[in-house]
Order: structure tokens, then sequence, then C-alpha cells
């Protein structure tokens, strides 16, 4: 069994947007109490966040998952997240496909750095 879940965010319309770190304690906080330990992984949707806020994200996750030694595995499992900018690249024309696929791959890259706790906004662009 693996959890599929989303983060805890507050409400994209709310004014005061939550941090990375502050996505991290509460999301902790509910599989603490809600998941049992059995689980042995949880990985998380990107949930209509933007690529970056995203990655940010799962990065502060996974720099709390070190320190407070969970007994679940933490990944991604982006839709959007991954998506948005291959879509945005490429714009369904088959010229961009070179650039779609390098977008990809770099999203890639920055998750996989988050995924563990080594991304830094600095990474992007």
């Amino acid at each position: 069994l693996i959890l599929k879940s989303s983060m805890d965010l507050a409400g994209s319309e709310y004014a005061d947007q939550t941090t990375p770190e502050e996505v991290a304690a509460a999301s902790l906080r509910t599989y603490q109490n809600a998941v049992p330990e059995a689980v042995p992984g949880i990985v998380f949707l990107s949930g209509g966040q933007t690529p970056e806020r995203a990655t940010a994200n799962l990065n502060a996750i996974a720099q709390l998952e070190k320190t407070e030694n969970t007994p679940w595995e933490f990944a991604f499992s982006f839709s959007r997240g991954l998506e948005q900018p291959v879509q945005k690249a490429w714009q369904g024309k088959s010229e961009n496909i070179p650039a779609a696929q390098a977008a990809l791959l770099e999203r890639l890259r920055l998750n996989g750095l988050a995924d563990s706790g080594a991304y830094t906004a600095e990474d992007e662009g």
C-alpha cells in the first residue's frame, strides 16, 4: 500500500499563504495522527500548486522527514507539477518537442533534489 495524498496547504484564496516549513509541519502532523506506521510510503500530489511551490514544499517535507525519523518513505507523484512547464514549452508544436523534453528533464531534476531535501530556490531557472 502506498498512500497518495495532498499536502496540507492554506486555501488558494487565503491571503497569508503557508510557507514550505508550515506545509511540512502540518502535513507530517496530519499523517502522524491519521496514518498507521505500517503504511510503507506516502506520495504527494502537486494539487494545483505551481511547479515551483510544489517542489519547495516537497523539499521542506523531505528535510523534516530526516529530522523527525518518520516511519514512512515520502516521494512525489506530481501531474500538473511536472506537466505544466512541459505543456508551456511544447504548445502543441512539433518543433518545440526538444524544448518540452528539456523542460520535463529539468523539472524531474529539481523534484529529485527536493525529494532528497537538497533543493534550493536558486536551482530554479
